[in-house]
């Protein structure tokens, strides 16, 4: 028997906080990318028995985008996901490309998330890259409050 490792424990944690705190919700909304910590925090809510459906945003920014959110749907659906649907948006608008995929995704997340609490997995490794993005734009740094 496969026993979880340390890092899909804590997202697990995670999750069963999150659950106690704000629910219990009968079903989350996972926005899924198919990468490696969208689809922990799928797994983790899954693996507290909670009703998820995966929502797969489409950006459509680069070559064989559909093709990737298609591929996160069926994992989606092959690790327990009552559904998975994918959401093509159109990436324009103010504030760069990162902001413009930003605005749209965060739009077709909250349409399609039928009343439900959306969930999103991020990285320390998405974190740094969002400063870093910010940084070469000329942007000030986030601080901390001392």
């Amino acid at each position: 028997m496969n026993r979880p490792g340390p890092a899909a424990l804590r997202v697990r944690q995670a999750v069963r906080a999150w659950h106690a705190a704000h629910g219990p919700a009968p079903t989350v909304a996972v926005a899924l990318s198919g990468g490696a910590d969208s689809l922990a925090l799928l797994t983790g809510v899954l693996a507290e028995g909670i009703d998820a459906v995966a929502l797969v945003v489409d950006h459509g920014l680069q070559d064989g985008a559909s093709e990737v959110a298609a591929r996160a749907a069926a994992t989606a659906r092959d690790l327990g996901a009552r559904a998975a649907t994918v959401l093509p948006v159109v990436v324009d608008g103010a504030g760069g490309p990162e902001a413009a995929a930003r605005t749209a995704r965060y739009a077709a997340l909250d349409a399609a998330r039928d009343g439900a609490p959306v969930l999103l997995g991020h990285t320390l490794d998405d974190q740094a890259e969002t400063v870093l993005l910010g940084l070469g734009r000329g942007a000030e740094p986030v601080r901390s409050p001392a």
